[in-house]
């Protein structure tokens, strides 16, 4: 397996993660589903087996902002056409940039944030 850097793992730890799976009322099965990642897997970040990267993070709070927004909260303001291109810019590039160098957990991590809001997050900016 290639060495991955200190810089690749998230600041969070387990509980941090936890609270963010009780916060979004989801139980450890739901989520792990959501992530694309095993149950065993995710109680592996849970419990401190397993350091969690910084791309599940990522997913986890995109997760939990998909879940905020589904619950009417207001705004937290508007974004300018400059940050509506360079979210544009970024989806675009993370959609283009060639998956098979990833690892497993990654791509399916990558592919399921693509699936859920994909084409429909780059276009509704």
């Amino acid at each position: 397996m290639p060495y991955r850097g200190d810089e690749s793992y998230s600041d969070w730890g387990a509980s941090d993660l936890r609270e963010q799976r009780t916060a979004m009322k989801m139980t450890k099965r739901a989520l792990a589903e959501e992530l694309g990642v095993s149950e065993r897997q995710y109680a592996y970040y849970e419990s401190g087996h397993t350091k969690i990267d910084k791309t599940l993070q990522c997913a986890v709070r995109w997760i939990m902002s998909d879940k905020d927004d589904s619950e009417d909260t207001k705004p937290q303001g508007t974004l300018t056409d400059f940050e509506k291109d360079r979210i544009t810019r970024l989806m675009n590039a993370m959609q283009n940039h060639p998956h098979d160098n990833l690892d497993e957990r990654t791509q399916k991590i990558l592919t399921t944030i693509f699936s859920r809001n994909g084409a429909s997050v780059v276009k509704g900016l």
